[in-house]
């Protein structure tokens, strides 16, 4: 029998139990419950949350588990499993599937018996009441948060440094807040920003000046469309009066505070919980910061309001990005900036014209010379190539590129080898101790100890081994089941290309390419693909999504 252990922790603190004494209570309950147990694997999550199960050792446990790799789960408490319901339900409906038992030794469940399977469902819907209880918590703290106007942590945005002011608290004790603070060369660069949207009303054109006139962001980056843009929508900037209160109401935002026309505004909660996903705006709360505002409120509503109308028409360029089979895929050979679609109806040739064009070069034509991809043929030349890939040939590479220095079979061989003399060592043991209980010699007693620290020693440096193996093992399973994945993706690319959609079709190619890089001045496509190691050149300015 070959039990799996699970266990997770939040966050790396040394409040609740740790992940350690979650395994140790796991390993304690399986010898006092499983006397057949063979072998023990452990997975851990530290610094992951419960409300998904986006966790790289969950997930390696339920890839083990449908490979039937052990017999029963056990963790210390069920939410370590999962805070959402549903989750919870999809493992414990994947683990019976292949007749693996699973137990909570916090609240005495086991899905072996009708009644256990019950109530641990009832259990998991009390712990998807606490996860929704603990969120509204956070946004309880978050309004209490706004009421000071810190700054919580993080990069600045341009324009700001973070600084730290110590202060006392109701009860006389000495802290420390963070606030915002101003940096007078990069809040030109921001006050700039603002007044070059108000004249061409558009994030791209506002950076495509700012990277022609060489403006740096807040590490040196180039601008790029999006930077812009997350300058242009930040409240920080905004300087706080009756004006930009009564616009954020009307938006049903929560705000906080007297507005004094000097300070500028901080906004909580403006993520989900995960911390990914963006709030809208009715769910923001909004407050006067302890920082000083830098943009009167009617510039940046007029700004908002400029976004709105944009957003409002129907672009002429709406859409081209789907037109274009290899978009998000090209880089540019000679900056190392992403490529984007770009297209032009001939009016004398009654023919559209596409190419691919370097994001820096479109933006700063000074800065890079690389030339312009003709999409037509290379999108024909990416579908013959891929089309007329030999996967025998493309495997082969890998394998030969990451070839390990034993084969499979050989250590499957070494680490049974290692395993039997660890039980006859064992056995060893076992006779010696009883020999040891019989014996009054001293000398002999003091002899027979010592061979059993001998024999224990040589099993612990068995055991080192036999983990190193049982880890090539495992990498090689996870290596071979990498390449049945290309096989597959290669198997369902020639199958199905020629019969659908050019969305469909990018998928298909992502599916077997990590990137495509273009040498204008050779005028050669690098395709790397997925199975390649080689790393994609780190882009300067990145294209936008379309």
């Amino acid at each position: 029998m070959i039990a799996a252990i699970y266990s997770r922790k939040s966050k790396f603190s040394e409040k609740g139990e740790s992940v350690e004494n979650q395994i140790e209570m796991c390993k304690e309950y399986l010898r006092r419950n499983y006397s057949k147990v063979e072998d023990i694997r452990i997975y851990e999550d530290e610094g992951f949350s419960g409300g998904n199960i986006n966790r790289p050792e969950f997930k390696k446990l339920l890839i083990d588990a449908k490979k039937n790799k052990f017999n029963v789960l056990i963790c210390y408490r069920l939410d370590r499993i999962s805070r959402n319901v549903a989750d919870f339900s999809n493992t414990i409906e994947e683990l019976q599937k292949h007749n693996i038992d699973f137990v909570s030794i916090k609240e005495q469940f086991d899905t072996s018996s009708p009644m256990g399977r019950a109530m641990m469902n009832i259990a998991a819907v009390f712990a998807q009441l606490e996860r929704e209880t603990i969120a509204e918590r956070i946004k309880d703290n978050m309004l209490e948060l706004a009421k000071t106007g810190r700054w919580l942590g993080g990069t600045p945005p341009l324009g700001y440094k973070s600084e730290a002011v110590e202060y006392s608290n109701q009860y006389g004790k000495d802290k420390k807040m963070f606030k915002l603070s101003i940096v007078p060369e990069e809040i030109e660069t921001v006050k700039l920003i603002y007044k070059l949207y108000l004249e061409k009303r558009g994030f791209a054109s506002v950076a495509t000046h700012m990277c022609k006139n060489k403006y740096k962001g807040k590490n040196g980056g180039e601008f790029s469309r999006a930077t812009v843009e997350q300058i242009i929508i930040n409240p920080v900037y905004c300087i706080s009066d009756e004006n930009i209160f009564k616009w954020f109401k009307e938006q049903d935002t929560t705000t906080y505070g007297v507005p004094d026309g000097m300070h500028g505004l901080m906004v909580y909660n403006k993520r989900k919980e995960s911390g990914k996903k963006p709030n809208s705006i009715d769910q923001w709360i909004v407050s006067i910061g302890r920082h000083e505002g830098i943009i009167p409120s009617d510039m940046w509503i007029k700004c908002q309001d400029i976004l709105r109308e944009n957003k409002a028409k129907t672009s002429p360029r709406s859409g081209t990005g789907n037109k274009f089979l290899l978009s998000g895929m090209v880089v540019c050979g000679e900056c190392g900036s992403g490529m984007a679609s770009w297209s032009h109806y001939n009016q004398k040739r009654n023919f559209m014209e596409r190419y691919y064009r370097c994001n820096l070069k479109n933006r700063a034509s000074n800065r890079c010379s690389n030339k312009m991809l003709n999409a037509y043929k290379a999108e024909e030349y990416i579908e013959n190539y891929l089309l007329g890939l030999d996967i025998g040939s493309l495997i082969s590479t890998y394998n030969e590129k990451d070839k390990p220095k034993a084969d499979k079979d050989s250590i499957v061989k070494k680490l049974s080898k290692l395993k039997k003399q660890v039980d006859d060592n064992n056995k060893i043991i076992k006779g010696l101790v009883r020999k040891l209980a019989l014996e009054e010699n001293i000398e002999l007693i003091q002899t027979l100890k010592e061979e059993i620290g001998d024999t224990k020693i040589e099993n612990n440096e068995l055991q080192k081994q036999i983990t190193e193996l049982t880890n090539s093992i495992e990498d090689y399973e996870v290596k071979e089941d990498f390449v049945k994945m290309i096989e597959e993706a290669l198997v369902n690319f020639k199958k199905f290309y020629k019969l659908v959609d050019v969305d469909s079709k990018r998928i298909l190619i992502k599916s077997l390419v990590k990137n495509i890089i273009w040498h204008g001045e050779n005028e050669t496509l690098e395709i790397n693909p997925l199975i390649s190691n080689k790393s994609t050149p780190q882009g300067i300015v990145r294209r936008r999504n379309y």
